[in-house]
């Protein structure tokens, strides 16, 4: 049996932690290099060799441009691309292979083999890049329970090892490539998180970004050369930017040598200065901080944060830990490991189920409820250990759907799940749909992610279709549509039609190119679309013509007539009029054609008593089509007017010929036929005295119904007909 660890796989950096299976301490699995944290770099050799981490950077490191790094940022952008010796990757596919690699090496210093995992996402995940992770960690070949947000697996490492006494702790986790706060409650019993917020286009390597730009505006204005134009060299001040970044934590000045284009210089950049260059984004978390404060139910301010953890590589910088010292009159709470808590977090809740009970036996015995915390640490440092807290977490983004207002003069977000509820979390809605006489309804719901009025101020989180939906009476239905948050913060959504209980997932297809149809009023485009099925829509007349021969006794007849009356219900019998024609030795039209659904089910049903009274005979007639035009309204004509005789039979009528030609004068008067045929019927025949030749042939009995309603369906269309 496996083990099942946490993933924190990290914009700049990753881990992967597990549990020890005998002391129920959680610890960071090394790489194979001896380091608790891997690069989150990936590149392709020439060879189609992948490295990840410490070797892959290495390459990048010396200005190899076939690397990627910061891909973490693109998730779940359909338009991120980046070709790597050839090929084309996604950051999907980069992530898979960044995962792929943690897991060898994870498995191979461990000696144990990785069966599952929990893999950590920002807070602030929209729904694309929670199912961009989701699919990696698939690709990768990893089965997964779930995503974790990253502040809520920190406070969890920190509510393993902080004071008994219930507090509110603030997490404020800068790493590589995003930023997320969350606030959060912990006491013995639980962690309940109260709202969080972020930006995951923000976090450190915008402060190198920052160091990149000093230089080169230097270097350009020493020499008159800009080195952002070369790649290679690119990359390697990159490199340099972030070490200097580093040194900087611990010095009051760092210096960066660049040596490009035949100039060598050397650059001196102090705290002071690069607090300077990088204080509009310490600036923009402070902000973000407020914000969240704000969005918390009651509203929050610092007075009432017991204290706040770092989680993140960047947390290191000094000036993070003078805004916190600043804001909260106390310096940050420790018992934390920035570097290795997401992961350790991640690696508890993975074991445990949704009630903070652990999902195995430690050294023989259940694992304690009351736990410490730690990393790569001296023995005699608190370690985390299994315990029993369970995780309240919420989601970071309001759930929303594209709604008509009430007086339908615009599209608005409909808000229903909002902000920093609890997750998993459902609401309920019945929406109403018009479902056509052919069945096959479908309903389109644009979901949202954000809690803006104006629909396009949000994430169109994607189109969720039902297909499938069934007609019933009057073709108006219910559905009820349950909008849900799961346990990892992704968007599912589950339909239910009221009147026949019949359930439908929501399918999620790609969003139209153009959605400006969002900023119309409803009312408009309904109107358009009204006329625009006006135009189109299919009229005329349509005869059904039903063989009475002595074969069709007892279940042929029955369901023939089933047949008919199902070819009604799947048409707008108030657009194509229906008439009903009884044929075997004679031929006789029992109803004119009709728009009166009631009128045309009757006739139907007469063909009971016209068979029993033997009005038509018993036999066959060559004639059955001689006196078709003579059926047909002359005065229903328009450009989509249609005339179409549906001939069902179940055998020969005597001498084909005379019934061919009788069909292609019916052609040439602009009268279509469709025949269908079971039991002795000729398929052959029924082809030459059909002019849709698509819609004609075979069938049996059990398939007569569905032939039928296919037919309606088709020429409710337009499909093949003479229009």
């Amino acid at each position: 049996m496996g083990i099942t660890v946490g993933i924190d796989l990290g914009t700049t950096y990753s881990a992967v932690a597990m549990i020890d299976q005998q002391t129920g301490r959680a610890h960071v699995i090394p790489n194979r290099d001896g380091g608790s944290v891997t690069p989150s770099v990936v590149a392709v050799m020439p060879d189609g060799q992948v490295l990840i981490g410490d070797e892959a950077k290495e390459q990048q490191e010396t200005g190899y441009t076939e690397t990627a790094a910061f891909f973490k940022r693109a998730m779940g952008d359909e338009s991120f691309t980046l070709p790597l010796c050839g090929r084309t990757y996604s950051a999907t596919d980069l992530s898979a292979m960044m995962l792929r690699g943690l897991v060898e090496q994870a498995q191979e210093v461990s000696g144990s083999t990785i069966d599952h995992a929990i893999v950590t996402v920002p807070a602030y995940f929209r729904n694309a890049e929670r199912e961009a992770t989701l699919e990696a960690a698939r690709l990768a070949g990893l089965e997964v329970y779930g995503v974790l947000n990253e502040p809520t697996a920190a406070a969890f490492a920190y509510g393993l090892n902080g004071s008994p006494e219930p507090q509110t702790i603030l997490v404020y986790d800068l790493g590589g490539g995003t930023f997320d706060v969350t606030l959060a409650h912990v006491d013995g019993d639980e962690i309940r998180v109260l709202g969080s917020d972020g930006n995951h286009q923000l976090g450190g390597k915008d402060w190198d970004d920052a160091v990149v730009r000093w230089v080169a505006d230097k270097f350009e204005d020493e020499f008159d050369v800009d080195i952002t134009e070369d790649d290679g060299q690119l990359a390697r001040l990159a490199v340099a930017a972030e070490n200097a970044k580093k040194r900087l934590t611990r010095s009051a000045y760092a210096d960066i040598t660049v040596d490009y284009a035949g100039h060598t210089a050397k650059y001196r950049l102090s705290r002071d200065e690069f607090d300077d260059i990088t204080s509009f984004m310490l600036g923009e978390t402070a902000d973000i901080v407020d914000r969240l404060f704000a969005s918390v139910d009651p509203p929050m301010d610092w007075s009432r944060v017991d204290g706040a953890i770092l989680v993140g590589g960047s947390t290191r910088m000094p000036q993070v830990h003078e805004y916190i010292e600043r804001m909260s009159g106390k310096k940050p709470l420790g018992g934390v490991n920035v570097d290795e808590a997401v992961a350790l977090g991640a690696a508890i809740r993975a074991n445990q189920d949704t009630e903070g009970h652990p999902l195995f036996t430690i050294g023989g015995g259940t694992a304690t409820p009351t736990a410490t915390i730690g990393g790569n640490a001296p023995s005699d440092a608190p370690r985390m250990v299994l315990g029993g807290k369970k995780i309240v977490d919420v989601c970071t983004h309001a759930l929303g759907m594209i709604a008509e207002s009430k007086d339908r003069t615009q599209y608005v977000n409909t808000v229903v799940i909002p902000k920093n509820t609890p997750i998993p979390a459902n609401y309920m809605k019945t929406l109403d749909i018009t479902v056509p006489r052919s069945g096959n309804g479908r309903m389109e719901i644009y979901m949202l992610q954000g809690d803006t009025r104006a629909p396009l101020d949000n994430e169109i989180a994607g189109k969720y279709v039902f297909e499938g939906i069934p007609y019933v009476d009057g073709g108006k239905s219910n559905i009820n549509v349950a909008f849900c948050y799961n346990g990892s913060g992704v968007i599912e959504v589950y339909g239910q039609q009221a009147e026949t209980g019949q359930q439908f997932t929501g399918v999620r297809e790609p969003l139209p190119e153009d959605m400006s149809w969002v900023l119309r009023s409803p009312l408009d485009i309904e109107r358009e679309r009204a006329e625009l099925v006006k135009q189109n829509q299919v009229t005329g007349e349509v005869y059904l013509m039903v063989d009475l021969s002595g074969s069709m006794s007892g279940d042929p007849l029955e369901k023939a007539i089933q047949a008919a009356h199902d070819f009604v219900n799947t048409i707008d019998v108030s657009m194509l009029s229906v008439g009903v024609v009884a044929f075997a030795t004679d031929v006789k039209r029992i109803s004119r054609a009709s728009h009166r659904v009631t009128a045309v089910h009757t006739a139907i049903d007469k063909l009971r008593s016209q068979y029993g009274k033997g009005d038509v005979g018993y036999g066959n007639t060559p004639d059955t089509l001689s006196d078709l035009d003579t059926y047909f309204d002359d005065a229903q004509s328009g450009p989509n007017s249609i005339k179409l005789a549906i001939i069902l039979t179940d055998g020969c009528w005597g001498s084909e010929e005379p019934s061919i030609q009788d069909a292609q004068w019916a052609w040439e008067a602009g009268i279509d036929t469709i025949a269908i045929g079971f039991g002795g019927a000729k398929e052959d025949f029924l082809k030459k005295i059909s002019s849709i030749s698509d819609l004609a042939g075979l069938t049996d009995l059990n398939h007569l119904s569905e032939t039928f309603s296919n037919i309606g369906r088709e020429i409710s269309s337009g499909a093949g007909l003479s229009i």
